[in-house]
């Protein structure tokens, strides 16, 4: 069997910006039940008002953009507990709004939205600006907080428009300091018309809010997808400091091994974008599992094995990594069918899969964790050759590693001291933040 599948890849990839952003929402809807669609939610009626208000069709377009990922900051699952009461504590919320833009501000798909997710939380009128004395808090970000609280204050198993009332009431007396008066007439208006409550409840936001507003299409390069995929790989690699250089190490030795087997230099690129992105399934595991220093229990165990499922499940709402998925999710996969989830054997699994499985095996027992120290190089070419004599990982591959050993370890050291730099500098960033210090706990990887 010719392992050297078909793969389709090109320089440019069309897409629009709504495609990207509704993508990465409802990746963040697996962190917590809690708040599934409340991204989708918020960015129709963020839309909406915008919209009602008078804002440029761009203007609007960026208020969804941003509100379909306003939560990426909330990384760990307590504080998904802290956001969805219906009150809300101003220095409390800092914390994962600085987290949302420190993770949004290097993503050059979108320019505009980081300052719009750190304001988020911000009331219209405020003493002092505790994220920052020099910045002016965008005034599109005003529509965001709104639209969050609305969400918020809607009950889930009560039809929306039996709650209209309740929620005018409240937006009509809250304190004039809260909310912008324009956005909140616009939403006044808005309340009026039935079809809006329905809309609120729709379950397929994808149609609704692509098809009723307008939004730029974007050529994406390779260049500009692996930005992305570094990107979703933060958010699962920064939820734990135990695990936040992982798949900077994957991605590294995943194309240094693409490399080494002759793949194109598109391919390679693609392999280090797989490596960024093989975790991302993670996103759907309880943080007590993943922060868990103890040996897991076999249910524990179970649960943690759903996570390359979930990694295909992300990736195939994202068309830009449609040929790449495979590769992402398979590296947990054997050559004799004995891996998960899906059990693929040796003719199901093409070069791509296979070099992932091999780039996190090397990487998981070479680098060093608080909790162990890294496997000695000749016990790890001993465990490696075994596990081709069980016909678990391809042969060819695991040599091109072997004969390259110093060479791919030192690339894997290398690609994850620059993430350590890069952890302790968003860690810096964050607690250097006065009302973020003090509220620290509520981000748990501060805490370390």
């Amino acid at each position: 069997m010719d392992i050297n599948c078909e793969n389709h890849f090109y320089d440019k990839y069309v897409t629009s910006t709504f495609d990207i952003a509704y993508a990465l929402s409802k990746a963040l809807d697996l962190v917590n039940p809690l708040i599934n669609n409340h991204h989708q939610r918020v960015a129709f009626i963020a839309g909406s008002i915008a919209r009602e208000a008078g804002y440029t069709d761009k203007e609007v377009e960026n208020v969804i953009l941003a509100s379909l990922v306003h939560d990426i900051g909330v990384v760990v699952e307590k504080e998904f507990h802290e956001l969805v009461g219906e009150e809300e504590t101003y220095e409390r919320e800092l914390s994962h709004v600085l987290v949302g833009s420190y993770l949004l501000k290097d993503l050059n798909i979108f320019p505009d939205i980081s300052q719009l997710v750190k304001y988020h939380h911000t009331p219209y009128k405020i003493e002092k600006n505790l994220l920052s004395e020099t910045e002016a808090v965008p005034e599109l970000a005003y529509i965001i907080h709104l639209a969050d609280r609305i969400d918020i204050m809607l009950l889930r198993d009560k039809p929306a428009l039996e709650q209209r009332n309740h929620v005018i009431k409240k937006i009509s007396t809250a304190p004039k300091n809260k909310f912008h008066p324009m956005h909140s007439e616009a939403f006044l208006r808005l309340a009026e018309r039935e079809h809006f409550w329905f809309d609120i409840e729709e379950q397929d936001k994808y149609p609704l809010i692509k098809y009723s507003f307008r939004f730029s299409h974007i050529n994406m390069t390779l260049n500009e997808i692996l930005e992305t995929a570094k990107l979703l790989s933060r958010i699962i690699d920064f939820r734990c400091v135990f695990t936040a250089t992982h798949s900077a190490g994957v991605a590294a030795v995943a194309q240094h091994l693409a490399e080494l087997s002759g793949m194109t230099e598109i391919e390679c690129k693609a392999a280090q974008i797989a490596g960024y992105l093989h975790d991302i399934g993670k996103l759907a595991i309880p943080s007590e599992i993943l922060y868990k220093n103890d040996k897991l229990n076999d249910e524990e165990i179970q649960i943690l094995r759903k996570h390359p499922y979930f990694t295909y499940t992300i990736l195939n709402h994202f068309q830009i990594f449609d040929t790449i998925k495979d590769w992402a999710a398979f590296h947990h996969e054997f050559l004799n069918g004995t891996g998960y989830p899906f059990h693929l054997s040796g003719h199901k699994l093409c070069k791509g899969s296979r070099i992932m499985t091999v780039a996190d095996i090397f990487t998981a027992m070479t680098e060093e964790r608080p909790y162990r120290t890294c496997e000695p190089k000749e016990n790890f070419i001993n465990i490696i050759r075994d596990m081709v004599k069980k016909d678990l990982i391809d042969s060819e591959i695991v040599e091109l590693l072997i004969n390259n050993y110093d060479a791919v370890f030192c690339t894997r050291e290398k690609a994850q001291k620059i993430a350590n730099e890069e952890f302790n500098l968003f860690r810096k960033n964050i607690l250097s933040n006065e009302a973020c210090h003090k509220n620290k706990n509520f981000i748990n990887v501060l805490n370390t």
